[in-house]
């Protein structure tokens, strides 16, 4: 039940990103540890909760690379 909690949240954060009609791109505040003040949040969103210049490009990067080293590791056991 946990993991489809945070599967759900995570798909519907995915989604809220590349929907033009959803203003707060970062998603509810709860979902930052640090609230608006997060260091991650403000790396990739403005405190807005718009995306900053190039925070698209990095969130897909930085999701990217984290898989792709995620993959490294399992196929290295």
């Amino acid at each position: 039940m946990l993991g489809g909690v945070c599967v759900g949240t995570i798909f519907s954060f995915l989604l809220g990103l590349v929907n033009p009609a959803v203003s707060n791109k970062a998603g509810p505040d709860w979902m930052w540890a640090g609230g608006r003040d997060d260091v991650l949040r403000n790396l990739y969103f403005r405190p807005n909760g718009a995306l900053r210049t190039y925070g698209l490009q990095g969130l897909v990067l930085t999701v990217g690379m984290g898989c792709a080293a995620l993959l490294w590791l399992i196929e290295r056991l």
